[in-house]
């Protein structure tokens, strides 16, 4: 046997002793994906999630309850065979009630841990996150929130969030917390139901889902989804679904006379992919017709949830922070008592429709 044969097959038995020692390994651990917490006054109730890989990654779950979080974390230890780690975590969820009466506690504990990810998903419940951890073990480890959640924030209508953004949002000047809410459908499916809005640490406004995919474009961050809207002409209505693939946008601060304005510019690209079957756009003249219609919708809305979030006194889009960069003796109490509640925007947006309906 040659020397080179002698050695690939040193390297060899090395890759399948190294692998089966990190089956054995992962065999021998609660690797948790899924935290949540409900309000179990006194104290709270945490369950964990976790895939069994003795069991083909069944869904397998733990709770505890105790008055700090790393008690409970301690108390599903001691129900378990194996340790459990949250290295791994990728979704940290508390319920509504929680969500309502103040995560303070929980941003200045777990979500300090320096063994979990600044990327994890942070997120709401509708329903006691021990109920909906029921059904999503039934369901299986395929249909986790967490899947959920990060594919409609990079593909769908759902606005970006995360840890990282979640402590930045926090403990940044002129800026509000926002986080997805996910609930169970009548057909016992999950799904993401709205956007909660955070003053302080207290959630306070949840966005619908129409306004979430507005409050996305306000973001700036992976301007893609859809929007439907409404086509009119010659006494018919009917509608229509336009699909966002690519998208900018800037915002500035002017103060004007009047009072403070916020000047938001958006460009956005995409294609009117269904429509009624009376609005033909092989016509150039229904085209700048459905342009005009969509841009006419998209800044209603636009300026209605503006409207919405600043009489509401929330500020998830940083309309604050970025009023401070602009002023040396910038304010924030004396700014949102005085000043944001007498804000106004102007939107201009730049609609570019790649040409729909040929081949038709």
């Amino acid at each position: 046997m040659s020397s080179l044969a002698r050695r690939l097959g040193a390297v060899g038995i090395f890759l399948v002793l190294a692998g089966c020692g990190n089956d054995r390994m992962v065999d021998n651990i609660r690797i948790v994906t899924v935290l949540g917490f409900d309000d179990g006054r006194p104290g709270y109730i945490g369950t964990a999630l976790y895939s069994d890989f003795t069991q083909r990654g069944k869904v397998g779950t733990l709770q505890g309850r105790a008055e700090q979080t790393q008690l409970v974390l301690n108390e599903m230890n001691g129900q378990s065979a194996q340790p459990v780690k949250i290295e791994k975590l990728r979704l940290l969820l508390f319920s509504r009630e929680l969500a309502e009466s103040g995560l303070s506690y929980f941003i200045n504990s777990i979500c300090r841990n320096p063994l979990i990810s600044n990327y994890l998903t942070v997120a709401v419940s509708e329903e006691p996150v021990t109920s909906l951890a029921k059904v999503i073990a039934e369901q299986g480890s395929r249909e986790l929130p967490y899947h959920l959640i990060e594919q409609n924030m990079k593909s769908g209508n759902i606005p970006r969030s995360n840890l990282s953004t979640m402590l930045f949002d926090y403990h940044g000047l002129g800026r509000d917390v926002s986080l997805p809410v996910i609930r169970l459908n009548a057909a016992g499916r999950l799904q993401v139901s709205g956007f909660g809005i955070f003053k302080e640490d207290r959630l306070k406004l949840t966005l619908n889902p129409e306004e979430m995919f507005y409050y996305k474009l306000l973001q700036g961050y992976s301007m893609r989804g859809e929007i439907p809207f409404t086509l009119k002409k010659h006494g018919q209505e009917g509608t229509a679904l336009f699909s966002v693939s690519y998208g900018r946008e800037s915002k500035h601060a002017v103060m004007r006379a009047d009072g403070l304005h916020i000047q938001v510019q958006l460009a956005i690209s995409g294609m009117v992919k269904e429509y009624p079957r009376w609005m033909d756009l092989r016509k150039d003249s229904n085209d700048r017709e459905v342009d005009r219609q969509l841009e006419k919708q998209i800044r209603e809305r636009l300026m209605s949830l503006l409207a919405k979030l600043r009489d509401s006194g929330v500020d998830p889009l940083g309309v604050g922070d970025l009023v401070r960069a602009y002023s040396r003796d910038w304010d924030e109490k004396e700014f949102y008592e005085r000043i944001y509640p007498k804000t106004a925007f102007d939107i201009a947006i730049n609609l570019q429709l790649t040409k729909s309906g040929i081949g038709e």
